[in-house]
């Protein structure tokens, strides 16, 4: 079934519409400056951040009332509220599904100086609720928190959905706000600049935080729009992991490479326009990247990188730079990479400093993440035709655990434990694991679902096989919390100020599906939801939906929540065709 895009907004400091933001960056405007001092920062950074007077004043123009919103909320709300402008879509449909794509969401609401009474609005479900509430919607929100892939596999889940029949429209929205704790965190990792950033350059020294909100808004082809007229549809998407570190990116760049061949498929590689790609300017991740489009054969199509204009917006970076891709390729234009001069990366790439013309309209957008995951999106624009609905397939479970701070169940029997709570994690790792060292450098999250998944693949059988075709997609409502309190408390003052790369990177809770894919060398997909709630009927479709990728026989999912060390639950399955 045909997923085709019927409107756009992008809120970002280059403006507050898609049409102003295309217009600045085709003219080389740039919203990066310096900051020193920011927040308490030690370091200066460059980064491309959003004047809240601005942000508020539209708000106020617009006729909003969104006093009781945080400011990440507003931005959504804001940007969700232009795009539906250019339609007569009911937002209150019970046939219309949001999808929020965000690594962090409310996390500055940590920091006592912001004075948030409502801590409940740090949980990303919990934030998602009130935003869908907002528009009257019914239906419980899908948040995608996989690091800097979101933005495409939110694009993902909603493509699914709507190809499922169980919905006719989806909005698709993306945001995250900087502040202390993340800019902290990126530059404990050492990877942010304090210069403009050098996309592929020689001279690149690493990557600058940006702030934005981003919509699309999806519609299925059932909806009788069709006719001559040409529309972006989403084609083909994929999400792989490379199964190599949770925080480096694959040297041999197998899992962008894999989620290129995937969206590939039928596309001749003549009619590409473009590969739109991550190219955060780091020393990695743009290495990386040119190794994985040389092993998919399109070391020949024109690649850019939006960084240079809009830096590193993370839970929006999917969606602004897709919608960005789109309006550029309307104008008949392959957008420049601001900040490159010299190639800086191992294989050649077909990038330029200036502006060029095209007529072709297809085009790759891919992205890469902490957790070692990938995703890519094939993008066309040709009529609208009408198409069936994707028949899901019947599935089944296979094995199920379940670990409470109480008591271990496998496959409906329980197994006998001498310890509770966090230490009931540790005689399990003990007694089933005990050849993975690095278990004991892991966040309470990534044990608790490392262990579960342990119990389950040895109920499996050899947990070798299937490692191509097994995808890992699991949800919680917590998010990453216990190790965002953890973090929060190494930065809590210029005297108190030691962020550590260690702590800082189980703040982003997908990483629990890049340990799982990294121990067992699972290459398929892998994606982290949160939800407001356990929902086991939604969680059941999304998983469902993830067969479409033709690629996916069995997936490792379930529930893997953790609000502390002594409050946790996990309830996985394998479930197969």
């Amino acid at each position: 079934m045909g997923v085709i895009k019927i409107a756009d907004n992008i809120i970002s400091p280059l403006g507050l519409t898609t049409r102003e933001n295309y217009q600045a960056v085709k003219e080389g405007r740039t919203g990066l400056c310096r900051y020193e001092h920011f927040d308490d920062i030690p370091e200066p950074f460059t980064a491309s951040l959003i004047d809240s007077s601005v942000l508020d004043r539209r708000i106020y123009e617009c006729g909003l009332d969104l006093q009781s919103y945080t400011r990440f909320e507003r931005m959504v709300i804001l940007s969700v509220w232009q795009a539906l402008q250019s339609t007569d879509i009911d937002a209150s449909s019970p046939r219309l599904l949001f999808v929020l794509s965000t690594t962090k969401g409310n996390v500055s609401l940590l920091d006592p100086r912001i004075g948030w009474k409502d801590e409940g609005r740090i949980h990303l479900g919990t934030s998602a609720r009130l935003i869908a509430q907002y528009f009257g919607n019914p239906n419980e929100p899908i948040v995608v928190s996989n690091a800097c892939v979101s933005g495409l596999c939110a694009q993902i889940t909603a493509m699914r959905a709507l190809r499922s029949g169980r919905y006719d429209w989806a909005i698709v929205t993306g945001a995250d706000e900087q502040s202390r704790f993340i800019i902290s965190g990126f530059q404990s990792f050492k990877t942010v600049s304090a210069e403009l950033c050098r996309p592929f350059d020689m001279e690149r020294k690493g990557l600058n935080p940006g702030e934005a909100a981003a919509t699309l808004i999806l519609e299925s082809s059932r909806m009788g729009c069709h006719g001559k007229d040409l529309l972006w549809h989403l084609e083909n998407g994929a999400i792989r992991n490379d199964g190599y570190h949770i925080s480096t990116p694959s040297k041999t760049g197998e899992g962008a490479r894999r989620a290129l061949e995937a969206v590939l498929h039928d596309e001749k590689i003549e009619d590409l326009a473009l590969l739109n790609v991550h190219g955060t300017a780091t020393l990695y991740n743009d290495e990386m990247e040119s190794v994985a489009i040389f092993m998919a054969g399109l070391q020949d199509v024109p690649i850019n990188s939006l960084k240079g204009y809009f830096g590193h917006t993370m839970g929006a970076a999917g969606i602004l730079e897709s919608i960005l891709t789109m309006a550029a390729l309307d104008d008949h234009t392959l957008l420049a990479t601001k900040g490159y001069k010299h190639c800086g990366v191992s294989h050649p790439v077909h990038i330029s400093a200036e502006n060029s013309t095209t007529h072709k309209k297809d085009f790759i957008k891919i992205l890469s993440g902490f957790g070692g995951c990938n995703a890519a999106i094939l993008f066309r624009k040709h009529p609208v035709e009408k198409e069936g609905m994707v028949i899901p397939q019947p599935l089944h479970i296979a094995h199920r655990v379940e670990i409470t701070p109480m008591q271990v169940v496998v496959d409906g029997l329980q197994v006998t434990t001498e310890h509770q709570g966090a230490e009931l994690l540790t005689e399990l790792y003990r007694r089933y694991a005990n050849d993975y060292p690095r278990f004991f450098k892991m966040d309470p999250l990534c044990k608790l679902g490392y262990i579960a998944s342990v119990l389950l693949l040895q109920a499996d059988g050899n947990r070798e096989k299937d490692t191509d075709h097994r995808a890992v997609i699991l949800f919680d409502r917590h998010g990453s919390i216990c190790s965002d309190r953890k973090y929060k408390t190494t930065i809590t003052g210029i005297d108190n100020y030691y962020p550590s790369p260690a702590v800082f990177v189980y703040t982003l809770a997908n990483i629990v599906t890049g340990e799982i894919a990294i121990r067992n060398q699972l290459k398929g997909e892998t994606t982290f939801y949160v939800l407001d709630k356990e929902n086991p009927k939604l969680m059941e479709e999304i998983v469902a939906d993830a067969f479409q990728d033709q690629a996916t026989q069995s997936v490792l999912t379930g529930w893997v929540d953790l609000k502390d060390t002594q409050q946790f639950n996990a309830k996985l399955y394998i479930i197969k065709k």
